[in-house]
């Protein structure tokens, strides 16, 4: 790492980043890291980590754990056979191939993966062999090959005959000393040294007492050889299948190093998002502009928010109380930035700020900042910060600065970035302030990009008139004596040495013979500098007065913008409704219209003249919107109670319940079901079905018979319409009709009255000798 990133503690940054790695390879690789000042393109590490922060938000984080498995393919020997090593190895494939799935479903995340997917080798063959033959520890499957299976099966039935046969013998001899045990890899039962002589057999053991005696019966010598041979056979076929594997991972084995590689980089990188999520970060385009502009940069290892990580990784939590973020600005007009204020006032921690904030951008780490930041195209950071003195080298701090100084005239361009501490300082302030400003001219006529620090009042004012240069200070309360810690440009900043010499506790009278020992040129500068100072508070004052008074105006027009929009989009809405009303009492006069001129052409038709009261009703009926009104009223708006009018017959009555699409309605001590849609709501306020009774004055006896002989149809068709309506609320159930012989029409005419009537149960005509086709009777409900 170079002198210049590590004064600015870039390393310490990696290994916050490292920590979100999931291999250890990833966080190698982003210990490694170094920023590339190659200028902006598809190259640099921020292109490809824009990408696979778009991968992490569509597909999540990719687990990596695995990777690490390629340590065992890169030592000089092959991988041992043992079931661990195999199960790391298998576990490195799974992670390859899962992956492998993820990039080449996300193609459209960026180029630069989508190339990746495609050129990663599919290792899907080399997991399905592996899967076959291992168990997740590595163990050999009996799908591994038939020997096997048949070498496992074998052994335990031998193994079960074996226990079944000890199991017997343990029964027989209830004295023996426990269960079947195992000694020299084969089965035998513990005996007493008493019954030794009872079970007869080949001694394999003796416990350390003597007391024991392990002995294999005679019954099972057969069985433990076959059992023995059968394990043999077994522990030799899996020999050779792990012998199969591991001589598959050696034919892969310059695949596998390339592929993991490749992945420990692409762990590297979402290591770099899962950082940048947790910080709060954001990615800084390097070169997306030609001026550079930092909102709200925080320096990582003083940021709280990543406390409780630095404590973790670093073994120190440092700052965790609010830090003031950093806002800065350089461009084509002034690339050279001088910072001068208090001691303790900000301005060392301002220019890591800036260094960290590039390096971190060009090494494609989010960086701590508003995403309005952006950043030039540069070549690269110098930077100095801190003191450089060596006795043994007999190096004092202004040689050291000195040294620094001719290595930083004989490198830098127009596309460095130069961060310089303390200029001027460590000899005479004369000469010190002259060697400062002469510095300075000489980056501003190269090009430079600078942000350097100063204490020396005659630096700045020196800067004050050279073109591309400008002054900023960090701020100072003057009423409680402490820094701000709040980037000011536009005028050179205040020492307050003797302001601070106060706080700290220095006596009085030293402080007040230090004002008196203090030149008169010092004293009307420091004076300029404090009428500057509050002209600047007067006018950052004014400012903020204004922005929120146009803010709250562009809120208030904002506002009336809105309302004036509902109340256009309410006038609108009131102007369609106005149009589909209209157009709905059109086409329902257009329909009652022609269903009256249908009615009327029938009548022709069927050789019938409509009298003038009939006529009348019709051109009613088709004129009277009112009526479509009330039709129109949805039937789901019937509730019990609810007084209707019903299509069909005139009297009125109450819905007593609603069953599906029907209604039981009342009408006057008739109770019927009609449609529901045959029922319309009147006028009336809801009825409590409560409330509808039947009681009342009695109702005359209704005549049961009606005769229409010798009636014009109107008006055959009045009275008989009459007579039905009576009849049901007299709750007549059957009733006749005499209409006679004739030509037929008053026949029709009934039966199309009657059909249609909502109370008709059943129509027909009696026997011959009660009248006949003459006659129509009606069943009512």
């Amino acid at each position: 790492m170079t002198p210049s990133l590590a004064a600015l503690e870039f390393g310490r940054v990696l290994e916050l980043v490292a920590s979100f790695a999931r291999s250890q390879e990833g966080k190698n690789t982003v210990r490694q890291a170094l920023p590339r000042f190659s200028g902006a393109g598809e190259g640099l590490p921020s292109s490809r980590v824009q990408q696979v922060w778009q991968l992490v938000e569509e597909a999540g984080p990719l687990p990596f754990a695995g990777l690490d498995g390629v340590s065992l393919l890169t030592a000089p020997a092959p991988p041992s056979a043992e079931p661990a090593t195999l199960a790391a190895l298998v576990v490195l494939v799974r992670r390859i191939v899962e992956t492998r799935s993820v990039l080449l479903s996300h193609q459209t995340c960026g180029e630069w993966l989508a190339t990746l997917a495609r050129q990663l080798p599919d290792f899907s063959p080399l997991l399905s062999f592996c899967e076959r033959r291992l168990g997740p520890d590595g163990e050999v499957l009996d799908t591994a090959s038939p020997t096997l299976a048949q070498a496992r099966a074998a052994r335990e039935r031998h193994r079960a005959a074996i226990l079944a046969t000890l199991e017997r013998l343990v029964r027989q001899h209830r004295g023996l000393a426990g269960p079947p045990t195992v000694r020299r890899e084969r089965y035998c039962l513990p005996v007493p040294a008493s019954q030794r002589h009872d079970v007869p057999g080949l001694t394999l053991d003796v416990s350390g007492s003597g007391s024991t005696l392990f002995v294999e019966p005679f019954g099972v010598v057969d069985l433990n050889n076959a059992f023995a041979e059968a394990t043999a056979r077994a522990q030799e076929e899996e020999e050779r299948v792990r012998g199969e594997v591991v001589a598959a991972f050696q034919s892969s084995r310059r695949e596998l190093v390339q592929t993991a590689a490749e992945l420990a980089e692409l762990d590297a990188l979402q290591a770099r998002v899962l950082f940048g999520k947790y910080a709060g970060g954001v990615l800084v385009a390097p070169g997306s502009a030609d001026y550079l502009r930092l909102r709200g940069a925080r320096h990582p290892l003083l940021d709280p928010r990543l406390a409780p990580l630095r404590e973790q990784v670093l073994g120190e939590a440092g700052n965790c109380g609010p830090v003031t973020p950093l806002d800065l600005d350089l461009d084509s007009t002034a690339r050279v930035m001088l910072l001068s204020g208090p001691n303790a006032g900000g301005k060392t921690v301002a220019l890591k700020t800036v260094g960290l904030s590039v390096v971190m951008a060009y090494a494609g780490i989010p960086v701590l900042a508003d995403e309005t930041s952006v950043l030039p195209a540069l070549g690269g950071v110098w930077c100095r910060i801190g003191d450089d003195q060596d006795l043994l080298e007999d190096r004092s701090t202004f040689s050291a600065a000195m040294n620094a100084t001719a290595s930083l005239l004989a490198t830098v361009d127009a596309t460095t970035l130069v961060l310089y501490d303390e200029l001027g300082s460590g000899t005479d302030p004369e000469e010190g302030a002259a060697l400062a400003a002469a510095l300075l001219e000489e980056l501003v006529r190269r090009g430079c990009w600078v942000v350097a620090t100063a204490h020396l009042v005659t630096v700045a004012a020196h800067l004050e008139r050279l073109p591309g240069a400008v002054n900023a200070a960090m701020g100072y309360d003057e009423q409680n004596g402490r820094p701000t810690y709040r980037l000011a440009v536009g005028a050179p900043g205040r020492s307050h040495g003797l302001a601070i010499a106060r706080r700290c506790g220095l006596p009085e009278r030293v402080i007040q013979r230090a004002s008196e020992l203090v030149s008169q040129g010092f004293l009307t500068i420091d004076r300029y500098l404090s009428r500057l100072d509050e002209e600047r508070q007067r006018l950052l004052a004014e400012r903020d007065a204004l922005q929120v008074a146009r803010r709250e105006a562009a809120e208030a027009r904002a506002a009336a913008e809105a309302e004036a929009a509902r109340l256009e989009e309410a006038r609108r809405r009131l102007e369609r409704q106005w149009q589909e009303e209209r157009e709905r009492l059109r086409q329902r006069a257009a329909d009652q219209l022609g269903r009256a001129l249908s009615e009327l052409q029938q009548a022709r038709e069927r050789g019938e003249f409509p009298g003038k009261r009939r006529i009348a009703a019709l051109r009613h009926t088709a004129l009277d919107l009112g009526a479509g009104e009330a039709a129109a009223t949805p039937a789901e708006t019937l509730v019990p109670g609810a007084r209707v009018a019903i299509d069909g017959l005139r009297a009125p009555g109450v819905v007593a319940r609603l069953l599906g699409d029907r209604a039981e309605v009342v009408v006057g001590a008739k109770r019927i079901w009609v449609e529901r849609s045959a029922c319309h709501r009147t006028g009336d306020s809801p009825t409590p079905t409560a409330a509808v009774t039947t009681s009342g004055p009695e109702l005359p006896e209704p005549a049961r018979e009606l005769k229409l002989i010798g009636l014009t149809q109107e008006e055959a068709r009045e009275r008989l319409e009459s007579f039905l309506d009576q009849a049901i609320l007299a709750g007549a159930k059957m009733v006749r009709i005499v209409h006679g012989h004739g030509t037929g029409a008053l026949r029709r005419l009934v039966r199309e009255v009657v059909s249609a009537h909502p109370a008709v149960v059943h129509v027909s005509s009696p026997p011959q000798h009660l009248g006949g086709t003459g006659v129509t009777e009606v069943e009512l409900e």
